[in-house]
């Protein structure tokens, strides 16, 4: 067994290690990372005020639709939690000329120029211009981290060449620092414009819709389907197992992760069906307690024989409550514990399985505009955004992990057990 499990080590340390490598060093990824980092004070900031305008309490819901407050909590979520592409860009813009040692905010400020710049403008019959939101948000997420990549790139490089206005040492630094990438500046958006101008002549009339075409629909008609989730969180907690942290793919996933949180908020305001209500019901089944679903292997432990795992339950449960399983995974230990292997790999695929099927039939209510922090344990989170039968997916998801990995533990503690017996005889 152990033959095996370091030829899988192995195998898994050549096919991943230049990636994680690569993953933790590129300045993308890291921009990438860090702009969708910046954002989520607006996902979690207006968490409180989706909670509290969407309690399913009967006289609380008429109390707050009667005063208006209603109302105006779903314009302030669709402001807000629906613009996500708006934020995220900037940010994005503002790592990478942060990273690249140039001013941040002007980088910033030109690529969010740039991102409104490709907008296509809507006309009503009086004439009076306006810009559709929807492209500020699920449509606008995949443009804005190509222009949050793609412009700062083009303004570092050409701000290198010394492309700089000229000013008299005279004149305050503020005000060169603010005027020196006009130059740059002229020469992006002359470029943008022309790019704009070319997609007119095209079938696809603007870049959103080229990149949701070429790009965006693509991508989430392969992963923002529930075997997808499914299968990267299953490959997750294989690289869990070995050691590999599951963040590191993760950063991968986060773009469709945030695509589909918008387009089912957007969705959820209009009074339309969630788009990906099924897929947002899986997150509850594949992440209990962590990557590897370890609250399960917490509960096992509640039936420990042996005096290690004992304090050891006291150290892991508390953690594992809030979604922190790094004690579990290193101190169990879990990784590269070949009694654990099996379970850590195949729960998430037979909990979000089961999930999938109870989500075919079950009449969830699912409410995208509650955006939680990652530590909020999972009991609390699931009710909170689906009510009682998102919660029950959740228990019996959290019940499935708790049987399979039983049994695993049950050998791993009465063989620990054995040893302590034998070491208090000698």
């Amino acid at each position: 067994m152990s033959n095996i499990m370091n030829k899988l080590q192995n195998g898994l340390d050549k096919l991943l290690g230049p990636f994680a490598t690569f993953m933790g060093s590129n300045k993308y990824i890291k921009a990438l990372t860090s702009g969708f980092l910046t954002t989520m004070p607006v996902t979690l900031g207006t968490a409180a005020i989706a909670i509290l305008i969407n309690l399913p309490i009967g006289p609380w819901t008429k109390l707050i639709q009667n005063i208006g407050l209603y109302q105006t909590g779903n314009d302030f979520i669709s402001l807000t939690l629906s613009l996500i592409g708006i934020y995220l860009v900037g940010a994005i813009a503002y790592h990478y000329t942060k990273a690249e040692n140039k001013n941040p905010i002007v980088g910033s400020v030109i690529t969010l120029a740039v991102y409104i710049a490709l907008m296509p403008l809507q006309y009503d019959k009086a004439g009076t211009a306006s810009l559709l939101t929807s492209n500020m948000g699920s449509n606008g997420i995949f443009v804005g981290i190509i222009c949050g990549l793609l412009v700062p790139t083009v303004y570092c490089s050409l701000m290198k060449k010394n492309l700089k206005l000229k000013l008299p040492s005279s004149v305050p630094p503020m005000v060169t620092e603010s005027l020196e990438p006009t130059f740059v500046a002229m020469i992006i958006f002359t470029v943008v414009f022309f790019i704009k101008w070319i997609l007119s002549l095209t079938s696809f009339n603007d870049a959103y819709q080229l990149i949701t075409t070429i790009i965006s629909k693509p991508i989430m008609n392969i992963g923002a389907t529930p075997l997808a989730l499914i299968l990267v969180y299953s490959f997750e907690n294989l690289c869990w197992f070995f050691g590999i942290h599951p963040a590191t793919l993760q950063n991968c996933y986060t773009p469709v992760l945030a695509a589909v949180g918008v387009a089912n908020t957007q969705a959820y305001l209009a009074g339309k069906p969630l788009p990906y209500l099924t897929f947002s019901v899986l997150m509850t089944a594949v992440y209990i307690g962590g990557n590897g679903n370890t609250l399960g292997i917490c509960a096992a432990s509640f039936f420990a024989k042996s005096e290690k795992y004992k304090a050891m339950r006291k150290l892991i449960i508390p953690a594992n409550i809030f979604n922190i399983n790094e004690p579990i995974i290193f101190g169990f230990p879990l990784m590269l514990n070949p009694i654990y292997f099996i379970p850590m790999v195949v729960t998430t695929a037979i909990s979000g399985g089961v999930a999938w099927i109870l989500a075919s039939f079950l009449p969830i209510n699912f409410n995208p505009t509650i955006s939680l922090p990652w530590v909020t344990p999972g009991f609390i989170s699931s009710f909170m955004c689906g009510g009682f039968w998102l919660f029950l997916i959740w228990l019996i998801s959290f019940l499935l992990c708790f049987i399979i990995y039983l049994p695993f533990f049950m050998l791993d503690d009465a063989r620990t057990y054995a040893e302590e017996q034998k070491n208090a005889l000698e």
